[in-house]
C-alpha cells in the first residue's frame, strides 16, 4: 500500500471564506470598523495601535506591516530580545495576545458552515475533499494510506473530517473513537487546541465533544453559521473538564523559532516528518511557501528522506506569475525535482485532477 500525503496551505480556506495572509489585517480592520468584534474590540486596537508603533522601523529597515504573518514574527522575536518599538518590553506579551484574539474573531467570523435544520456540515469544497479521502483509501486501485498536514488554523478540514467519520487524529492524544480516523497535522496550531496552564500541556477540544455541549451559533437565512470553538475553549475546559487553559489558542507563528513551542507541537512536527519520509505521493494544495517559513523548508528537507521512491510531487496553487513555482523548485532536489509538478489551479480543481489520477475499482 502506497502513501499519500496531501499539505494544505491557506488558499484552500480561502475559497470557503477565510483570507489570506497578505489580506488578513485589511479583512480585520473592517470587522473593527463595521462593529463585528464589540467583545474583542480592545485586542484588536492593541494589535492596529501596535502596526502604527512598528512604522518607525521604516526609517532604518524594511518591515511588511499589511502581512500578518510579518507583523506576527516581529512581535515574537520582539518578546525575545525584549524591544519593540514604543512598546514597553512587560507588555509584548500582551501585543502577542491580542494578535491571536484577532485571528481567531476573524476566522470565526469569516469562515462559515452550511447548516440544514439543526445539522452543521463542512464548507465546500471540504467536503469534495474528505471524498477524495475516502476514495483515496477505499475505493482506488490499489488502495493508499493517506495523512493531512496543514498550516492553517482554522477547523474547515476538521469539520470535514469529522462529518466523514474520519477523526481527525490531531497525533497529540487518543481521540474520540471515530471509524478508521486519518491523521490531521496542524502545524502551526489550531483554533480548536488549548494550553494547558497546570501542567502545561497541550489539549484539542474534538469536534464530537464540543457538539455534545454546544449548539448552532449565529444561523443566518442563507443556512450557515459561525462555530467559535477558539472563543470557547476556556469556558468549555474549565466546565466540562475542570481544567484551566489559557485564554488564546495554541496558535504559532509560520517562523523557523518556534522553541516556545516545541514542548506542545514536538507529536505533530515529528508526525509530520514520518509522513513525508513515508509518502509515495505528495500534493501540496493552496501553500505558497513564503520566504518567512524556513521552518517547513527544514522539516521537509530532514523529513522527506526515507525508503519509500517518491513517484509524484505535485504543487497546486493559482498563482500563475512562477513565484512560488520558483520558490518550490528552489527547495527540491535534483530526484524530486524530476517527479515534480506545478498547477495554477485552485483548491476544487485541484481535487478533481487527484481524484483522476486514481482510478477507481471497477
Amino acid at each position: 500500500m502506497s502513501s499519500v500525503v496531501l499539505i494544505l496551505g491557506a488558499g484552500t480556506s480561502k475559497e470557503c471564506g477565510a483570507p489570506l495572509m497578505g489580506e488578513f489585517l485589511d479583512v480585520a480592520a473592517d470587522l473593527l470598523r463595521a462593529g463585528d468584534v464589540k467583545e474583542t474590540k480592545p485586542h484588536f486596537e492593541r494589535v492596529f495601535d501596535t502596526i502604527g508603533k512598528l512604522q518607525a522601523v521604516h526609517s532604518k529597515s524594511q518591515l511588511d506591516l499589511t502581512n500578518i504573518e510579518s507583523i506576527f514574527t516581529a512581535l515574537e522575536l520582539g518578546n525575545i530580545i525584549k524591544r519593540l518599538p514604543g512598546v514597553d518590553a512587560e507588555e509584548i506579551p500582551q501585543c502577542i495576545a491580542s494578535l491571536k484574539e484577532l485571528i481567531v474573531k476573524t476566522l470565526e467570523i469569516r469562515i462559515r458552515f452550511p447548516t440544514k435544520h439543526s445539522h452543521i456540515g463542512a464548507p465546500r469544497p471540504y467536503d469534495n475533499f474528505t471524498a477524495l479521502l475516502e476514495h483515496l483509501r477505499g475505493n482506488a486501485r490499489p488502495s493508499h494510506s493517506v495523512s493531512v498536514i496543514t498550516f492553517n488554523y482554522d477547523i474547515a478540514a476538521d469539520m470535514a473530517l469529522f462529518r466523514a467519520n474520519l477523526g481527525p487524529d490531531y497525533v497529540i492524544e487518543q481521540a474520540p473513537k471515530r471509524y478508521a480516523q486519518i491523521p490531521l497535522m496542524k502545524l502551526h496550531g489550531s483554533l480548536n487546541w488549548a494550553s494547558v496552564v497546570d501542567p502545561t500541556g497541550l489539549k484539542p477540544l474534538h469536534l464530537s465533544n464540543y457538539f455534545q455541549e454546544y449548539s448552532i451559533q449565529g444561523w443566518d437565512e442563507e443556512g450557515s453559521c459561525m462555530l467559535p470553538v477558539g472563543s470557547q475553549l476556556v469556558e468549555y475546559f474549565r466546565k466540562r473538564e475542570k481544567v484551566e487553559v489559557n485564554p488564546e489558542p495554541v496558535i504559532v507563528p509560520p517562523t523557523w523559532n518556534k522553541a516556545d513551542y516545541h514542548h506542545a507541537l514536538t507529536k505533530v512536527w515529528a508526525a509530520a516528518a514520518t509522513n513525508l519520509s513515508e509518502a509515495e505521493y505528495i500534493f501540496v494544495i493552496g501553500y505558497s511557501l513564503p520566504d518567512t517559513d524556513a521552518f517547513f523548508r527544514l522539516l521537509y528537507a530532514l523529513g522527506s528522506v526515507g525508503k519509500s521512491p517518491l513517484r509524484a510531487l505535485i504543487v497546486y496553487n493559482p498563482d500563475s506569475t512562477g513565484s512560488v513555482d520558483r520558490r518550490f523548485r528552489e527547495l527540491l532536489g535534483p530526484a524530486a525535482q524530476a517527479r515534480y509538478k506545478y498547477r495554477p489551479i485552485p483548491f476544487t480543481e485541484a481535487i478533481e485532477e487527484i481524484n483522476s489520477m486514481f482510478p477507481g475499482r471497477t
